[in-house]
Parts: C-alpha cells; structure tokens; sequence
C-alpha cells in the first residue's frame, strides 16, 4: 500500500497524463446496492470519453454485477504467473476497463495495481464491507472517497466509526457520505450521522444524498471531480 501512495505522489506531479483519480466506494456495512452504484459511477465516468479502471476486491460482485465473465483475478498475477494484461477485461457495452483482486488480499492487490492505475482518468475500487486497516490506508491514499451506509437501525454509526479511524491517519480524510436503503429515513440518519461527527471528529463530511434520489451517479461524479480539481490547485 506503500507504493501506492508514493506512486500516486509521483504521478500528480506529471504533465500530460491521465488524471488518475483514485476513488474507493466504501460500504460501512455489508449493503445490496454497493457493486451497481460502482458500476453507475463507472459508465457515467466513461460517458465522458475519460477512461475508466474498475477494481473489484470484493469476491467478484461487482464483476457478477456488470455480466463480466473472466477466468483470471490479480491473485494469478501474483501467485501463478500471469501477465497484467489477462486481467483486465473490457467489454464493449460498458466502455471500462475491470479487474478482479480474486484471492489477493486488499492490501496485496492495490499495491500491486499502483502502476497499472495510472494509466486511467478514474480507478474505482469496489473494497469488501467494514473498517480495517487495509480500508484506512486504501482511504489514506485516495484523491476521494464514497462512504455508503444504509439507513435502517443505527448503521450510520458504522459510518461514524470509519471516519474516525480513518482521521486518526489523515486528519483530512473527507469522504462523500451516500445513504442507502430506506429512503424515508435518508434525512434523519444523514443529520445525525453529520452531527455525531461534528460533535467529535470536527468538520462533518458533505452528504451526497440518497442512492435512489434522481440521476445519483452523474451529481456524485460531477462532485468528485468538482473535488479532486479543487484539491490540485489548492
């Protein structure tokens, strides 16, 4: 993960190149709905003419999702000698490019995809659901990331919690927030989620909406993009 950051570093300091723009979607628990909102984010990307990676560490969901049949992951890559180029797939109705981790880990994966990524506009990574350290590195070395929760019980504390372990790295760590699931219960969670921040982490993060409010994934891309621009001229 390392070489990643520093990868990342060293490419934001290039002329023209590929903007790379490096955005995990993080689900703050196991949530139906992650791997179509990646793909949503991924073809509306595209539509643009911007290339898009999609990395699914996520035991192949987001691939199943998007009707992508592939025989090689990144594991092969690093465990049984296969070329970078057997993994990536591209299909001509979805104008991205996709890859599966397989059985490498988080971490293993993205490190060993730090090269690889700098060849596109957009790397969305689709990472398994909840908090651990491989998620607060992944998040350390993202330009921005999506921090989805679903909006039954009190899910947005898990929200919460991933926030706060991720500022314990990077104080600046400021993901879009999505809430997901019932929408009926999209405006208290958010306010309670933002305000449980502001009492105890600071600056809350912007809330991006609900999954099911309108064109999402064209509001969210414009954001990030919006974000990232803001960012380099800063």
């Amino acid at each position: 993960m390392e070489t990643l950051v520093a990868s990342q570093a060293a490419y934001k300091s290039g002329d023209n190149r590929p903007a790379g723009r490096l955005v995990p979607i993080f689900a703050a628990s196991h949530i139906e709905g992650q791997s179509n909102l990646a793909l949503k984010l991924g073809r509306h990307a595209a539509s643009f003419g911007e290339t898009v990676l999609m990395l699914d560490c996520n035991d192949g969901l987001m691939m199943d999702a998007a009707g992508i049949i592939y025989s090689k992951t990144i594991a092969d890559v690093l465990y049984n000698g296969a070329q970078l180029c057997d993994v990536k797939y591209v299909t001509s109705n979805e104008h991205f490019t996709a890859a599966a981790a397989g059985d490498a880990d988080l971490d293993t994966a993205l490190g060993s995809l730090a090269a690889l990524s700098l060849s596109y506009d957009w790397v969305f990574v689709v990472p398994p659901a909840g908090c651990t350290p491989a998620h607060v590195r992944l998040a350390s070395a993202a330009d921005i990331s999506l921090l989805a929760y679903d909006t039954a019980s009190d899910d947005f504390m898990r929200a919460y919690w991933m926030i706060e372990a991720v500022r314990r790295r990077n104080p600046k760590f400021d993901p879009l927030i999505l809430s997901m699931g019932e929408r009926r219960e999209a405006v208290e969670t958010a306010l309670m989620l933002t305000d449980t921040v502001r009492e105890h982490l600071g600056a809350p993060p912007p809330y991006g909406g609900h999954a099911e409010d309108g064109p999402i994934a064209e509001r969210l891309v414009d954001h990030m993009r919006d974000a990232v621009e803001r960012t380099k001229v800063a």
